[in-house]
């Protein structure tokens, strides 16, 4: 039996036309361990859930971006959809100015927004299997710049 991807993620410059379908907790594992071993200026994804209806202009009504740092063995979490746009909340103290890089396009993250790589994993997981709804395992707080 095949199985139905539930998401698409683009993460790597050849994602832009052919971005990589997500099935399973398991692939969301590959996602996040590619990241972690790939590229430095390719340690961020964008998610889409395939389980939500698009808007009328083609485009998804929501986005997960889903940064990872394996020297600090930490990442950042972004959602947005009608309710706003939402940022993880990391421990106080944490970095000031996160970066992370989207197919080598620099991103910038708000400060105290990290959380541990597991909770990053069981975010993401949990956004697929509840059909791309913000994951409720993490904390979050609206993006403020």
């Amino acid at each position: 039996m095949t199985e139905i991807a539930r998401a698409q993620a683009a993460y790597r410059r050849d994602h832009n036309c052919n971005p990589e379908f997500i099935s399973t907790s398991g692939d969301v594992d590959v996602m996040i361990d590619a990241l972690l071993a790939g590229p430095k200026y390719h340690n961020l994804a964008m998610v889409h859930s395939m389980e939500r209806s698009k808007m009328p202009s083609g485009f998804f009504d929501h986005e997960l971006m889903v940064g990872v740092n394996s020297d600090l063995q930490v990442g950042a979490i972004t959602f947005m959809d009608e309710t706003g746009n939402h940022v993880t909340v990391g421990e106080p103290g944490s970095r000031e100015d996160p970066v992370y890089h989207l197919m080598g396009h620099r991103r910038e993250f708000p400060a105290e927004c990290e959380i541990s790589i597991a909770l990053v994993r069981e975010a993401v997981k949990e956004f697929i299997s509840s059909g791309g709804q913000r994951p409720r395992c993490v904390a979050w707080k609206p993006m403020e710049w």
